[in-house]
């Protein structure tokens, strides 16, 4: 299991991937588990799917996130049980297949959406990985991801995160989780300032009144009416 407490040496990697130069929209969305990403995208998709096509990518694939090496130290429903305890090599060789999926998927889904004029909503897009790896191996290949139209990331009390995920885990979560699930919002907030990303509190359940100018920005005014009922 890939942990944010493991290794030493670990800093804030700034990422700078190249600009995709379509005429769609790129915007990343990150966060740790119960932050309430899938919420905002569902609300979003709501709002503006009817005259903006939308495309909503989740990071990595569906068969890799079966894996639970990924982010979580707990089971849900689904999960495979290979890689609950990885040695060190099949640890890297597991997060170097979720960032090669983010790389593919960038090609063979998000390019051609962004070709076509749509909003692609990236969920764990680019600065996850970095979360948990900030080694040179990782981070070179994540530097070929596109630079996102915007970025965003949810946050929200470390209290907060660990009740919504305790509310869905099959099992209970490990003893040192809170600890964990601490260092890993910590993280997310260096990787988001050093990388440009908005920071929005989600930790009140609203129509996201602090993300509505940045998406209106984003969309060039085209979801003003949406935004601001």
């Amino acid at each position: 299991m890939t942990s944010p407490g493991r290794g030493e040496g670990w800093f804030p990697n700034v990422l700078d991937g190249p600009s995709h130069g379509y005429p769609g929209r790129l915007l990343a969305i990150e966060g740790s588990d119960g932050s309430g990403k899938t919420r905002f995208v569902n609300w979003l998709t709501a709002t503006v799917g009817d005259r903006i096509p939308c495309l909503h990518v989740l990071a990595p694939g569906e068969y890799l996130r079966r894996y639970r090496y990924w982010y979580r130290d707990w089971n849900e429903p689904g999960d495979e049980p290979v890689a609950w305890r990885t040695d060190p090599v099949a640890d890297v060789g597991l997060a170097l297949m979720g960032i090669g999926d983010r790389l593919v998927r960038q090609s063979a889904v998000i390019e051609p959406a962004l070709r076509q004029g749509h909003l692609v909503i990236c969920e764990r897009f680019a600065l996850t990985p970095l979360v948990f790896k900030s080694d040179r191996i990782f981070l070179e290949p994540l530097r070929r991801l596109f630079r996102p139209d915007a970025g965003v990331l949810f946050d929200a009390p470390t209290e907060v995160l660990v009740e919504r995920v305790r509310a869905r885990a099959d099992i209970p979560v490990p003893p040192d989780f809170v600890a964990g699930k601490r260092r890993e919002a910590e993280r997310f907030r260096r990787l988001a300032e050093s990388n440009g990303y908005a920071v929005v509190d989600t930790s009140r359940s609203d129509d996201y009144p602090e993300l509505r100018p940045i998406l209106e920005k984003l969309l060039d005014g085209s979801m003003r009416e949406e935004v601001h009922p």
